[in-house]
């Protein structure tokens, strides 16, 4: 069994063990399924959404690439300057 199947039962032992704890309305549930999610978003997280987090990081990378042309543009004002004749 690879990491990400694991992790992917256990995210799905949490859904379930939700539930439960739903339509029980038991407080020790809850408590067994908060733990679960924190440990399952701390160590299971980077394994899960591997490449969801690399496409973010790029598009956050080319977002701020253009953010600084953009502020390039505005301190240097030649985008709104007209030529003159």
């Amino acid at each position: 069994m690879n990491q990400k199947t694991k992790w992917m039962m256990l995210l799905f032992l949490a859904i379930l063990l939700f539930i439960g704890a739903l339509s029980l309305n038991s407080m020790p549930m809850y408590f067994l399924v908060m733990f679960l999610s924190f440990f399952i978003y701390k160590n299971g997280n980077a394994v899960l959404f591997k490449e969801y987090d690399e496409r973010k990081k790029q598009k956050y990378e080319e977002y701020k690439v253009v953010q600084q042309a953009a502020k390039e543009t505005i301190r240097t004002g030649k985008l709104l300057k007209k030529k003159e004749l």
